[in-house]
């Protein structure tokens, strides 16, 4: 890559407005410009086999190689506004009445018209970073601490 390709990235890289594709452009500026891949991953804090994989997909694609490619994969049925109005109702705390899967199935199938598997609901509030959790049972068969000494257990705790 000669000093002229350097310099037309350099212009992209400072009217380029997303930063992982300004990121990417320092990859390849960089590595134009005979430093390592261990030296521009060091700089610019990743692993040197993504500095590798963006200055060959440049190579192979040019400018528009660095952009984002659109995700694959099936798009989600609930809307942005959905998601956050439900997010709103789930953030607020009711101890009276604990979150469950089944009750999270039904306000969403309530308030969005669409019937999800609780599998789908659990996934959903994990991504929201909403844990269901559940008390643990205690388990009251437990020995004695004379049942353990007997038994030569070191550690009394159990």
């Amino acid at each position: 890559m000669n000093n002229k390709q350097i310099k037309i990235l350099k212009r992209k890289y400072k009217k380029e407005e997303e930063a992982k594709v300004k990121e990417r452009i320092l990859m390849v500026i960089y590595t134009a410009q005979k430093e390592t891949l261990r030296d521009v991953a060091e700089r610019l804090n990743c692993d040197h086999k993504l500095v590798l994989y963006w200055k060959r997909r440049y190579e192979n694609e040019g400018l528009e190689g660095l952009k984002t490619r659109p995700k694959s994969g099936k798009p989600k049925k609930i809307s942005r506004r959905q998601e956050s109005n439900l997010k709103r109702i789930f953030s607020k705390e009711n101890p009276v009445k604990p979150w469950t899967t089944k009750r999270a199935t039904h306000l969403i199938a309530e308030k969005t018209n669409i019937n999800y598997s609780q599998r789908q609901v659990r996934r959903i509030l994990n991504r929201w970073n909403f844990g269901l959790t559940s008390g643990r049972p205690i388990y009251w068969h437990r020995a004695s601490e004379n049942e353990i000494t007997k038994f030569g257990k070191k550690n009394g705790v159990l």
